[in-house]
C-alpha cells in the first residue's frame, strides 16, 4: 500500500482523461467480447424482432400507453450566428444515416416488430418568440419545452423523435429534441451530437457529408441477438445469474413516507448535492488503494447507507449498463441499454473495506457476463416476485469537451422529465474532477425533506468512512447516534407511513375466483391469497403483471388490455371483468394523478375524459402533499351514461370509495364545471359539506353568452390590454368565430391525413364529438347549490361574455370570482397556469383553514371581483 501523500501527489498529476481511462481499465478488467460471434448484416425483409431491451420497454408502455416516463428531453442553446439550413440538413442525414430514427413497432399476430420507413419527411418547425417581452421568453420557452415533451408517442406508427427550434433573438436560438427511450440512450446521445457537429460543419460551407458509412444498424443487432440467445455462450453467463441471485432476495425496504399507491405512478423529482473538493480526492485516493474503481467505492458507499436505514444484510441493485461493448456498436443509435443486478452480502459485521472487496468481487463478475439480458433474469422463478425497481445506482463521467460549432457557442439546458423510473435512484456525477450526487425520486412514496436528508447523510457517511475505512457496520456513527442524523428504519417506524387498515380474507365464491385464485398464487409464489387482496400489495408489478395476463389468456381465451390490472387490481374485479360477455368491461371513470399525500384529496371533474390531460401542468404547480384525482366519464368510452343527472350520482360513488365523508374539494374543468356544481348540490342534499366548489372558466350552460355593444366591448379590449400588456393583442388573434371556423379545417384536415392532433387542439376535439354524438348532455339542475361557488374566469374571454359567466343566479350563498391569466385554451398551460395554480391552491388552503378553526367563509357577498381590497 502507498502512503496517502504520495497516492495524492500521483492522483493530482492525471489529466481526466488519464483517470478515467485508469477507471475504465479497472472496471472491465478480464472482460472481452472476442468469444462473441461478429455482428452481420441481416438478410432481407419488411420486419424485424425488436432486441430484448427493446422488447421489454415495449411490454411495459403496453401497460401505460399513455406514460411520459420513456421520453427523453433534450435542450440546446446555440448562441451566435446560425445557419438554418445546415441544421435542418444535419438533422435530416442523421434520420436518414441511422435506421433506427425510421423505426416503428407495430403489432403483428400479438408480437411486436421493427418496421423500417425508407424515408421519413422532415421539416423543422421554427417558433419565433422575438415579437414577446424578453422577460417572457424564457418562460415560454419552459412553456413549449413541456408542451413537446408532454407528447405521447405512437409506437406502432409515427416518427419516435420530434425536433423544434426556437428563435429567441437574432443570434440566439434554442434546438428541443423529444426522443423514445426504445430508440435512444444516454451513448447515443453523445453519438447523435458528434455526428450532428462533423454535418453541421460540412454544411454550412456547402461540403458533402464527411461521415463514414455505417458498417451494420441497430437491426442487424437485433436479430444478431436473437440467434446468440440460442447460443451456448448465454447458458454459461445464464448459469453464473442462477448461482448469483439463487435463494430468497427480500424486497429492498426503502424509508418511504407515504404507502406505496394501489395505481403505480412515474410522477418523480430530483435533488442534488455537490461534494467538497476533498472528499471527491479522498474517495479517489481510497479506490486506488482498494485496487477498484470509484464506482465501486461509491456503490458500496450507497449500500452502506441503505443498510443503516433498513438492517438489511442482503441488497439488490440495478445498475445500467451501456451495452455499446461491442466495436460494431460503438458509434450506433439505438436502445443498447441493459440492467446489470448488483447483489451485495453485507452479513457478517464487515469493515467498509471488507465490503469494498465483495462489492469489487460482485461488479467484475456482473461485467464479463452482461450480455444476458435483463429480460432472461426476470423469468427466473424467485426473481418473479421480487421488485426489481426500488434502486438503482449510476456513476457518469461528463468529459469536458464542448460541442463546438463554427459561429456559434453552445451550452445544454438542464431539462428533467418529471418522471422516475425506479422509486429511488442515485446518480453520481463526475464532471471536471468535482462529484455531485443526484437523487431521482417517486413523489408519490417521498417527501422533499426525506431526500434532502438522505443526501446529507450520504455526504456524512462518506467523510466519516475515507477516514477509517476499517469501520464495521455496527460500528457506524450513523446506527451509534441515529438520533444526530434523525435516520428512521421504516420497517420499526409505523408512524412515518400510512398504514392501511388490514382487510378480512376473503376466499372465492365460485369456479372463476377459483381458477383465477391458482393463478395469482402461483404467479405471485404467495398463499392463501383472497379475493379482495391487492394485486400490489401482494408484491406484484409491472412483469408479473404480464405474466399474470398472459396466463388469463391462456386459461380463458381472453386477451385482456395489459391496462387491465391497474383498474382491476384484485381477483374480485378481475373476475367481474371477465364474466362479462362480448366486449371488455367500461374503464374506471375516476383517474390517479397525484397520489398520496396528507391533505384532503382534491377531486377534478371533466366530462370529456381525454381533457384530464390537460390537469398535468396545473398539478405540478400545486402542493405535493394534496392528493388529486380525476373524474371523467370520456364520449367515446362505452358507458351509457348520457346527462348530467345519469354521470352525477356515478362519480359520487367513485369519490366517495376514496373519502367516504366530506368535507370535499371539488374542481370543475370547462364544462366539467357544471357537472361539479349538481354533485356538489347532490352532496349538500345528503348532508355532506363541501368546502370548495371550483369552477374553472366553466360557462353555464351556453346562456352565459352575450355579444357586448361595440364601445363596451373597445372599453374591456383596453382594460385588458393595460393589464396584460402587447401579449393580449397578440392573443386576440386566436379568439372569436374564425376561430372555431379555422379549428374546424384543421380537425377534418388532421382526420383525414391520420395524423394525432396536438394537445392544444384536442379539446375541440373531444367538443366536436360530443356534439356529433351526444344532445342530451343538458346542464340543468334541479335544485340550487346553497353554499359558496368559486369561478376562476379567463381574462382574455371576459370581454364577450357575461362578468359571471351565468353563475349568480345560481350562487345564492356567495359567488366569489377569481380572474386569472390566459384564454380557455391557454389557461392551463405554461406560463399561463402558474397564476390559476396560485390562487386554487390559496382557496385550498383557505377552506381547509376555515374548517380547522370552525370559523364561517370569508365571503357571503353574491358577487365578489378578485382584487386587493376583496383579498385584504
Amino acid at each position: 500500500m502507498m502512503e496517502q501523500e504520495e497516492l495524492k501527489k500521483r492522483l493530482a498529476k492525471l489529466s481526466p482523461e488519464k483517470h478515467d481511462a485508469l477507471m475504465n481499465l479497472l472496471q472491465h478488467k478480464g472482460i472481452t467480447d472476442s468469444q462473441l460471434p461478429i455482428i452481420a448484416r441481416r438478410q432481407a425483409s419488411n420486419k424485424f424482432p425488436l432486441s430484448s431491451a427493446q422488447l421489454g420497454l415495449w411490454f411495459l408502455q403496453q401497460l401505460d400507453p399513455d406514460s411520459l416516463v420513456y421520453n427523453v428531453p433534450v435542450g440546446v442553446r446555440l448562441t451566435g450566428s446560425l445557419n438554418v439550413a445546415a441544421l435542418e440538413q444535419s438533422l435530416r442525414e442523421i434520420v436518414l444515416r441511422h435506421e433506427i430514427l425510421r423505426t416503428s413497432f407495430p403489432s403483428i399476430d400479438g408480437q411486436p416488430v421493427q418496421v423500417i420507413s425508407p424515408d421519413v419527411a422532415l421539416k423543422l418547425p421554427i417558433i419565433d418568440l422575438q415579437e414577446l417581452p424578453e422577460t417572457e421568453r424564457e418562460s415560454e420557452t419552459q412553456r413549449l419545452a413541456i408542451e413537446q415533451f408532454e407528447q405521447p408517442f405512437d409506437l406502432a406508427q409515427g416518427s419516435l423523435w420530434q425536433f423544434q427550434l426556437l428563435r429567441l433573438a437574432e443570434e440566439e436560438h434554442i434546438l428541443l429534441l423529444t426522443i423514445h427511450h426504445i430508440i435512444f440512450d444516454g451513448k447515443s446521445l453523445n453519438t447523435f451530437f458528434r455526428e450532428f457537429a462533423a454535418l453541421y460543419r460540412a454544411f454550412s460551407t456547402s461540403q458533402a457529408s464527411p461521415l463514414p458509412e455505417l458498417s451494420i444498424q441497430y437491426a442487424d443487432f437485433a436479430c444478431w441477438q436473437q440467434q446468440w440467445l440460442q447460443s451456448k455462450e448465454l447458458e454459461s453467463q445464464l448459469a453464473y445469474w442462477q448461482q448469483q441471485l439463487g435463494g430468497s432476495i427480500p424486497a429492498l425496504e426503502l424509508p418511504i413516507d407515504r404507502a406505496r399507491p394501489a395505481v403505480h405512478t412515474y410522477q418523480g423529482s430530483r435533488q442534488s448535492l455537490v461534494f467538497p473538493e476533498n472528499l471527491t480526492n479522498d474517495l479517489k485516493i481510497l479506490s486506488l488503494q482498494e485496487e477498484v474503481t470509484l464506482f465501486m467505492t461509491l456503490l458500496t458507499g450507497f449500500k452502506t447507507l441503505l443498510y443503516c436505514y433498513t438492517q438489511q444484510e442482503d441488497i439488490l441493485l440495478c445498475s445500467p449498463v451501456t451495452g455499446h461493448n461491442r466495436s460494431e456498436t460503438e458509434d450506433l443509435i439505438g436502445y443498447f441499454n441493459n440492467i446489470l443486478l448488483m447483489r451485495t452480502d453485507l452479513s457478517g459485521n464487515p469493515s467498509f473495506r471488507e465490503l469494498i472487496g465483495r462489492v469489487r468481487q460482485t461488479a467484475l463478475e456482473a461485467y464479463q457476463n452482461q450480455n444476458v439480458p435483463l429480460q432472461k433474469l426476470v423469468e427466473l422463478s424467485n426473481l418473479t416476485r421480487t421488485p426489481l425497481s426500488r434502486g438503482m445506482f449510476a456513476l457518469h463521467h461528463i468529459t469536458s469537451q464542448p460541442l463546438e460549432l463554427p459561429g456559434l457557442s453552445v451550452s445544454f439546458l438542464d431539462i428533467h422529465n418529471r418522471t422516475a423510473n425506479f422509486d429511488l435512484s442515485l446518480l453520481v456525477e463526475e464532471k471536471q474532477g468535482t462529484l455531485t450526487a443526484i437523487l431521482e425520486y417517486k413523489t408519490a412514496l417521498f417527501e422533499k425533506t426525506t431526500i434532502t436528508q438522505i443526501l446529507e447523510n450520504f455526504q456524512t457517511l462518506l467523510e466519516s468512512l475515507v477516514a477509517n475505512p476499517e469501520q464495521r457496520l455496527l460500528d457506524l456513527p450513523l446506527l451509534r447516534e441515529p438520533e444526530s442524523y434523525q435516520l428512521e428504519n421504516s420497517n420499526s417506524s409505523p408512524d412515518k407511513i400510512q398504514q392501511k387498515p388490514e382487510e378480512t380474507f376473503v376466499p372465492p365464491s365460485d369456479d372463476l375466483e377459483i381458477q383465477l385464485t391458482k393463478i395469482w398464487e402461483n404467479v405471485l409464489g404467495k398463499k392463501p391469497i383472497g379475493v379482495k387482496d391487492n394485486f400490489f400489495d401482494l408484491g406484484g408489478h409491472s412483469l408479473l403483471a404480464l405474466h399474470l395476463l398472459a396466463q388469463i389468456e391462456k386459461t380463458f381465451g381472453k386477451n385482456l388490455p395489459r391496462a387491465t390490472l391497474f383498474q382491476a387490481p384484485n381477483i374480485e374485479e378481475l373476475a367481474n371483468i371477465l364474466r362479462q360477455k362480448g366486449r371488455p368491461a367500461p374503464s374506471k371513470s375516476l383517474v390517479v394523478i397525484q397520489p398520496g399525500g396528507s391533505k384532503r384529496p382534491l377531486f377534478f371533474i371533466h366530462v370529456l375524459g381525454e381533457g384530464l390531460k390537460f390537469c398535468r401542468p396545473l398539478t405540478r404547480h400545486l402542493d405535493a402533499e394534496q392528493p388529486i384525482y380525476g373524474l371523467a366519464v370520456g364520449i367515446m368510452d362505452e358507458v351509457s351514461l348520457n346527462k348530467v343527472e345519469d354521470v352525477v350520482p356515478h362519480y359520487i360513488k367513485e369519490m366517495r370509495s376514496i373519502q367516504p365523508e366530506g368535507p370535499y374539494l371539488l374542481a370543475g374543468i370547462y364544462c366539467g364545471g357544471r357537472v361539479a356544481y349538481d354533485i356538489a348540490q347532490q352532496l349538500h342534499a345528503q348532508g355532506q359539506k363541501v368546502a370548495l366548489l371550483a369552477l374553472l372558466d366553466t360557462l353555464k350552460d351556453g346562456q352565459a353568452i352575450k355579444i357586448i355593444p361595440v364601445e363596451e366591448r373597445v372599453s374591456a379590449h383596453w382594460n385588458n390590454f393595460l393589464r396584460i400588456g402587447p401579449a393580449y393583442l397578440l392573443s386576440k388573434r386566436r379568439l372569436g368565430k374564425a376561430k372555431n371556423r379555422l379549428m374546424s379545417i384543421y380537425y377534418k384536415f388532421y382526420e383525414r391525413m391520420r395524423i394525432s392532433l396536438p394537445q392544444a387542439s384536442q379539446n375541440f376535439t373531444y367538443q366536436k364529438k360530443k356534439e356529433e354524438v351526444n344532445t342530451e348532455w343538458v346542464f340543468a339542475p334541479k335544485q340550487v347549490y346553497p353554499e359558496r361557488v368559486t369561478l376562476f374566469r379567463a381574462i382574455e374571454n371576459i370581454s364577450f361574455i357575461d362578468p359571471d359567466l351565468g353563475w349568480s343566479e345560481l350562487a345564492p350563498g356567495g359567488l366569489e370570482i377569481h380572474d386569472i391569466p390566459g384564454d380557455s385554451f391557454n389557461m392551463l398551460q405554461e406560463p399561463y397556469v402558474q397564476g390559476l395554480a396560485e390562487k386554487l391552491r390559496d382557496c385550498i388552503d383557505r377552506v381547509q383553514a376555515e374548517e380547522l378553526a370552525h370559523i364561517p367563509p370569508l365571503c357571503s357577498d353574491p358577487f365578489v371581483c378578485d382584487n386587493e381590497e376583496a383579498e385584504g
